[in-house]
């Protein structure tokens, strides 16, 4: 027979996990954002998304593309954690 406080420890360490979002979840999000702030900026137009230590890392295909982006990037940002309800992205670089 399992104990109680085994079986609470189990969920508080579940739900500790979920809390931060995983690399794909947060790339949507992005897309989604970038879409609505950005609407001429599409996926095909950026070909390398990496997500690492709460840092997005973009490259596009195209400087222009770069420009735009970087100029919103803090904007970006804000919504994005915005979206989440806590601070998991702290910068986005663009090249």
């Amino acid at each position: 027979m399992k104990l109680l406080k085994d079986i609470l420890n189990k969920k508080n360490i579940k739900q500790k996990r979920s809390a931060s979002m995983d690399k794909k979840s947060i790339e949507s999000i992005f897309f989604i954002i970038l879409g609505k702030s950005l609407p001429n900026i599409t996926r095909l137009d950026i070909y390398d998304f990496k997500l690492k230590d709460g840092i997005i890392y973009l490259q596009t295909s195209h400087p222009a593309i770069a420009g735009e982006i970087w100029r919103k990037k803090e904007n970006l940002k804000k919504k994005i954690n915005s979206f989440l309800g806590n601070k998991e992205i702290d910068k986005i670089i663009v090249k």
